[in-house]
């Protein structure tokens, strides 16, 4: 038996209407991994889904409650990527190990981040003055606002990976999705 044929196995036997909530749950849980980034996805396993409310375990109670404070902002972005919207996303704590995200190394966790701006600029000896410094600050945001495009909706001076990942800057994107 090929590979091939187990995953259109496994995928007749979902499309049954029998198991409409598994296959829910089983694109549920997909979707989590897509919209959340990989350090959220490192803490946080989706348990089940009951009642149209998913409920996800978190490795502890401090990331049920970092995640209860941006349950609205997920709902929405999972809202958008399925055909029968959830109402509600529970977190609890516990259960929360899962297969599905391998550790990755702390100092990793950021490089990804749309808003990280490369430095490119090292600042070898300490000005004299507080002016010079002030000066050799203003030359480094010169230099960056160089590379830096504009964010179509607020016009300001956005970060590339901001404009790549969502169209617009980190603020308008929050704004839009609150």
């Amino acid at each position: 038996m090929t590979l091939n044929s187990i995953d259109k196995l496994l995928n007749s036997i979902l499309s049954q209407p029998q198991w409409e909530k598994q296959r829910r749950y089983y694109e549920l849980k997909k979707i989590w991994y897509e919209i959340v980034n990989q350090k959220i996805a490192q803490h946080t396993s989706p348990i089940y889904l009951k009642e149209e409310v998913l409920f996800i375990a978190t490795q502890s109670a401090v990331w049920a409650q970092e995640l209860s404070l941006q349950r609205r902002t997920l709902i929405i972005k999972i809202n958008r990527r399925i055909q029968n919207p959830i109402k509600d996303i529970y977190f609890v704590f516990g259960k929360w190990y899962s297969q599905n995200t391998p550790p990755i190394p702390e100092a990793e966790t950021n490089l990804s981040h749309p808003s990280l701006v490369e430095s490119t600029e090292f600042i070898t000896q300490p000005k004299e003055t507080p002016q010079e410094a002030l000066q050799q600050w203003f030359e480094i945001i010169k230099q960056r606002a160089k590379n830096n495009s504009t964010c179509p909706c607020c016009q300001s001076f956005c970060p590339e990976g901001e404009l790549n990942r969502w169209g617009m800057c980190a603020y308008c994107f929050r704004e839009n999705n609150q």
